[in-house]
């Protein structure tokens, strides 16, 4: 007992080494956070209020319907939830707590110090930093050196602190981090948790929609259909209730997609786009159009991509150029919507060397500070997406191929000396086996 004790206590040591990088940035950000909210009004603002992102309340309350049994009612609920609500089970727990606990929201109204904010801002930080641990485990497959890996979670963290702290959208980092961890489930081969993976990164943020093209042309035509009825069945199985309860603000939240140019940045689209209604800073264009487009641009990508099947270093910058197709196509741009195309791209970059790493981590935090800014949107818009494609150029593979360690375990009787053998639940003595596969 105490030997498994021993074995089991050093297997988690080895891994909170591997991640100790993606821990104390986490760390780091925590403390950041609280730092920002509580203090930086009152001392740089002479305000007494908090700072915390606005657009967090209303997907908190969406939970709370989550916890009362409600999952029917979420999109009626005058939240302006528009997302599919894999993120609200997430976020269930916390909602259930703080309501319990008397603590107080601000949603409907909004309050200078709502205590709930106290719980949930640290929650929120944490879900949001699982992205910096995806990041850092696709860089060591890919055999990125750990000194590299470091410099990578800093600059990671840079940018994830505009998605986590400034606008408050969990879901975005977390539906990215487990569809990074699926890419790294795709480079050992192992296809059925990669589609589930991926399946549950659909269900909390669908622009990871954008992926699966290439992930489909990574599968081959011998698992396409088991990686898309993996990918797709859990939003299934969370959106049959909306639809069948409340199926006119359901479709409406999910195909209308509305937006706010006057309050966030407007396009070249933004006029063609469907006008839902309202006036001033409530007026409201459907964003779906653009989000099909970018869909069908995707599979573009992802039928191109079929020839890299043995490269997953091509394969990462074909899911980036699929990612950024979304602020090319969309009718009206939020600020983070830059960022899966940066955390991707900043990877890539510093698997290519240590001066296409510095410069993509310049031109990283160049656009995430920019995209925070009021240019005009032919001035902010070619400049936004500008700065993608020179982060993605810098990442851009080269012609050598890819040399990627993988470990595999086979089961198979022992043959050889040399290796470590054991049993496995059926009896049957098997071997593990690590092994360099050339990529191409």
């Amino acid at each position: 007992m105490n030997a498994v004790s021993s074995r089991g206590t050093g297997w988690l040591r080895a891994r909170l080494r591997r991640r100790a990088w993606p821990l104390v940035v986490t760390a780091l950000t925590l403390g950041l956070q609280a730092v920002y909210s509580l203090w930086w009004a009152p001392v740089v603002r002479h305000h007494g209020y908090w700072v915390y992102p606005g657009d967090i309340w209303g997907e908190f309350r969406s939970a709370h319907f989550i916890g009362w049994g409600d999952l029917g009612g979420v999109y009626s609920a005058s939240t302006a939830l528009v997302t599919f609500p894999g993120m609200l089970l997430v976020l269930a727990p916390i909602a259930m707590l703080c309501g319990a606990l008397g603590l107080t929201e601000s949603f409907p109204y909004v309050l200078p110090h709502p205590t709930a904010w106290l719980v949930l801002g640290p929650y929120v930080i944490v879900v949001s930093c699982i992205a910096l641990f995806a990041c850092d485990a696709l860089a060591e497959r890919l055999g990125i050196t750990r000194a590299r890996r470091a410099w990578l979670c800093f600059a990671e963290g840079v940018v994830l602190w505009n998605v986590s702290v400034h606008w408050g959208h969990p879901e975005d980092a977390l539906a990215m981090a487990l569809a990074l961890y699926a890419f790294v489930m795709a480079i050992d081969g192992r296809f059925t948790p990669a589609g589930w993976l991926l399946g549950a990164a659909v269900a909390t943020q669908p622009l990871v929609l954008l992926m699966l093209p290439v992930m489909m042309a990574w599968a081959g035509r011998g698992r396409v259909r088991a990686l898309v009825t993996r990918a797709l069945l859990p939003s299934v199985a969370l959106l049959v209730t909306p639809l069948v309860a409340e199926f006119h603000a359901t479709a409406h939240a999910l195909f209308s997609q509305p937006n706010y140019p006057n309050l966030d940045h407007v396009t070249p689209w933004t006029a063609l786009a469907p006008v839902l209604g309202g006036s001033g800073t409530g007026r409201m264009v459907a964003a779906g159009p653009g989000r099909i487009v970018a869909i069908v641009l995707a599979c573009l990508v992802g039928w191109r991509a079929r020839r890299w099947q043995a490269r997953p270093d091509c394969l990462l910058l074909a899911a980036g150029c699929a990612l950024s197709i979304r602020c090319l196509t969309e009718s009206v741009m939020v600020a983070f919507y830059t960022w899966p195309v940066l955390a991707v791209g900043l990877v890539l970059a510093t698997l290519r060397g240590r001066w296409q790493a510095r410069a993509a981590v310049f031109v990283a935090v160049a656009v995430t500070v920019c995209s925070d800014t009021h240019l005009g949107a032919w001035v902010w818009w070619p400049l936004v997406n500008g700065g993608l494609l020179v982060v993605l150029l810098l990442g851009t593979p080269s012609r050598v191929r890819l040399e990627v360690p993988i470990t595999v375990e086979t089961a198979e009787p022992v043959r050889a000396i040399g290796f470590d053998a054991f049993i496995d639940d059926g009896g049957t003595p098997t071997v593990a086996r690590e092994c360099s596969v050339v990529a191409g």
